[in-house]
C-alpha cells in the first residue's frame, strides 16, 4: 500500500509542471504571432507587472474622438481622461521602454512598440488596458493608415514596413534611406492614406513614399542643417512639417518638394504627430526666443500668432503636492493638438501639461 500511494505521489509531482491547475484566463501567457515565446507573468519584475515605473516621459497622443490621452512613461502606458485629467486604464507588459504610441482610428485600439529585449509591437484595449496582439517586430516608431487596417513602422535598418494591423503580416518594405547603421525614427501617413513619410537617422533626411507602389515620390534634406524630428503632415495632406537641429522648423509642399517657410527660433525636440491645429491653420512649437516657452504659428504666413503661458512659478498649478515649484520645461519633449482644436498638451520630462488654446493659459498639470 505504501509502495502505491509512495508511486501516485511521484506521478502527481512529475506531472504539477505541465498542468494549469485551474488558473483565471492570462495567467499564462500564449505564443506571439512568431514562433517565439511571450516571457511568462511570473519572470517580469513588479514594475512592469503593476506598471508602476513611472520615468521620463517617451510620448504622448490624443485619442482620435479627443476624449481620451495616452502617455508613455518608462516601459508603461498610461491612458487618462482628456479633460479632467482622471486615469481610466493601464497597459502593462512591455519589458523594455516604450518608444512610440498610436491610436487606432476608430478609437479602440491603441498600439505600441518597444526595443531592447522586447522588440514587439502590441495592441491595447484603450478602455481596459487588456493587450490583445503582440508581434515580434524590431521598430522605433508605428503609425495606423486613415482606414486602420494597416500599419507603417521604422527599423534599425533603414527600412519602413507596412504590416497588417490584425495579423502582423508584412505587405510592403519600404526603402531609400542609406548608410549604415542608419534606423528609421518617425513614421507618418498622410491623411488619404496615400503616402507615407520617413525620417532618417542619423541621415537627417524625410522620404514620401507611393502606398500602393512603393515607389520614391520626394525627398527633403535640411541641406546644412540636419533634420532632427517633427515629421506631421498638415490636415489637407498638402504641407508636412519637420524640425532642425538649428532651432528652427520648415514647412514643405509635399507635392513639389519645395520649402515654403522657415521658422525660426522654434523647434519640437522629439515626435509630433498633431502639431498642426484640427483646421490647418496654426501649428504649435516649442520657442527658443522666450525662454522655451509653447508658441502657435500661422501656417499661411509663418509668423507667430499667441504664446502659451501661466507655467511661471505664480502658477498654483506650477506647485506639486508639497509645494514645491516644477521647475521644467513643459515643452521638452512632446506637442499636441486634441482633435477638437480647444486643447494642447505638452509634455517636460515628468509631467504633462494642458492648455487652453483660445487663451493660451495653462489649465492642468499630470504630474509623474
Amino acid at each position: 500500500m505504501k509502495n502505491r500511494l509512495f508511486s501516485i505521489l511521484t506521478v502527481l509531482l512529475i506531472s504539477l509542471p505541465f498542468m494549469n491547475c485551474g488558473l483565471p484566463p492570462g495567467s499564462m501567457e500564449g505564443p506571439l504571432d512568431d514562433p517565439q515565446q511571450e516571457p511568462q507573468q511570473e519572470h517580469l519584475s513588479d514594475a512592469v507587472k503593476g506598471n508602476t515605473q513611472k520615468r521620463r516621459i517617451e510620448d504622448l497622443e490624443y485619442s482620435p474622438d479627443g476624449t481620451k490621452l495616452a502617455v508613455v512613461v518608462g516601459n508603461g502606458i498610461w491612458l487618462y481622461d482628456a479633460q479632467t485629467g482622471q486615469e481610466l486604464a493601464q497597459c502593462a507588459g512591455h519589458i523594455h521602454h516604450v518608444f512610440n504610441i498610436a491610436f487606432r482610428p476608430d478609437g479602440e485600439t491603441l498600439a505600441s512598440v518597444a526595443g531592447g529585449q522586447d522588440s514587439t509591437i502590441r495592441m491595447w484595449d484603450v478602455h481596459t488596458g487588456k493587450n490583445l496582439r503582440t508581434f515580434k517586430f524590431q521598430a522605433w516608431d508605428i503609425a495606423f493608415s486613415p482606414d486602420g487596417k494597416t500599419i507603417v513602422c521604422g527599423d534599425s535598418s533603414h527600412k519602413v514596413h507596412l504590416l497588417d494591423a490584425d495579423t502582423g503580416k508584412r505587405i510592403r518594405t519600404f526603402t531609400g534611406h542609406k548608410g549604415y547603421d542608419y534606423h528609421v525614427q518617425q513614421v507618418a501617413f498622410s491623411p488619404d492614406g496615400k503616402t507615407i513619410a520617413g525620417l532618417g537617422a542619423p541621415s537627417k533626411t524625410v522620404i514620401l513614399w507611393d502606398v500602393n507602389t512603393g515607389k520614391l515620390l520626394q525627398t527633403f534634406t535640411g541641406q546644412t542643417e540636419g533634420i532632427q524630428s517633427l515629421l506631421t503632415f498638415s490636415p489637407d495632406g498638402k504641407l508636412i512639417a519637420s524640425g532642425y537641429d538649428s532651432h528652427t522648423t520648415s514647412l514643405w509642399d509635399v507635392h513639389t518638394g519645395k520649402r515654403l517657410h522657415v521658422i525660426t527660433d522654434a523647434r519640437s525636440f522629439y515626435k509630433v504627430s498633431s502639431a498642426f491645429s484640427p483646421d490647418g491653420k496654426m501649428i504649435v512649437l516649442g520657442s527658443y526666443r522666450k525662454g522655451y516657452d509653447i508658441g502657435l504659428w500661422e501656417v499661411k504666413t509663418g509668423k507667430e500668432v499667441r504664446t502659451l503661458t501661466g507655467y511661471r512659478e505664480k502658477n498654483p498649478l506650477r506647485r506639486d503636492r508639497f509645494g514645491r515649484y516644477i521647475s521644467e520645461n513643459p515643452a521638452l519633449t512632446y506637442l499636441e493638438f486634441n482633435p477638437d482644436g480647444k486643447t494642447i498638451a505638452t509634455a517636460g520630462y515628468y509631467s504633462v501639461h494642458l492648455w487652453d488654446v483660445n487663451t493660451g493659459y495653462l489649465r492642468k498639470i499630470i504630474q509623474f
